[in-house]
């Protein structure tokens, strides 16, 4: 690089990453986006105000991607922005939340079963994404609630319920901060909550 390098601000580079998080190499795509996760302190810092503007560039076409990694990393960097400066992807919630939905559904062509000697053991590829999806979800429940349609948001919740048991455990801690976030909104659903609770045995509690 010689003397033509970049001085060591983070701003130097967002035009490059965001180029990155483009790129046809999803292992390039899945960097920028990790990059950019690193870039978000709990601390005020100077990246904040250029970084804000372009968290929907960064997030919007990742979290769609066709590479599971690419789209785990994006919503692990959505929740890391949401849990430490919520200011940063408030605005392009809306834009993002559709994509974040549709990842606490089960995709059946990623649950496929393999033999291991004498025994068949049913995989599922989908799983690691899916919780980093409700592991978003329960943070932009605390941080953001404020811009969330609160009934679409419970309806997708319901899917915890019908999910594995760690995402159980995670769904039921969703309903408890509901309960104390929009109780009267909660009290709506609180039949079918229950419902598919008992359908699970209620075995978590």
């Amino acid at each position: 690089m010689g003397r033509n390098y970049k001085k060591l601000q983070p701003t130097a580079y967002l035009p490059d990453l965001l180029k990155c998080a483009h790129s046809p190499s999803h292992q390039s795509r899945c960097t920028a986006i990790a990059a950019v996760r690193f870039m978000i302190f709990d601390q005020p810092h100077a990246i904040d105000e250029q970084l804000r503007p372009l968290m929907g560039q960064f997030l919007a076409h990742s979290i769609r991607d066709s590479e599971l990694a690419v789209r785990r990393a994006a919503i692990i960097t959505m929740n890391s922005a949401a849990h430490n400066k919520p200011r940063l992807v408030k605005d392009c919630l809306a834009e993002l939340m559709p994509a974040l939905y549709e990842e606490t559904k089960v995709n059946q062509a990623l649950v496929h079963e393999v033999e291991m000697g004498p025994f068949k053991h049913v995989v599922d590829d989908g799983l690691d994404l899916r919780k980093a999806a409700f592991e978003c979800l329960y943070t932009l429940g605390d941080r953001c609630l404020d811009r969330l349609d609160v009934f679409d948001y419970m309806s997708h919740v319901e899917n915890g319920l019908k999910d594995q048991h760690d995402i159980k455990l995670l769904t039921f801690l969703m309903i408890i901060r509901l309960a104390n976030k929009c109780p009267l909104q909660l009290a709506q659903r609180v039949d079918k909550f229950a419902d598919l609770i008992k359908v699970g045995g209620g075995r978590e509690f």
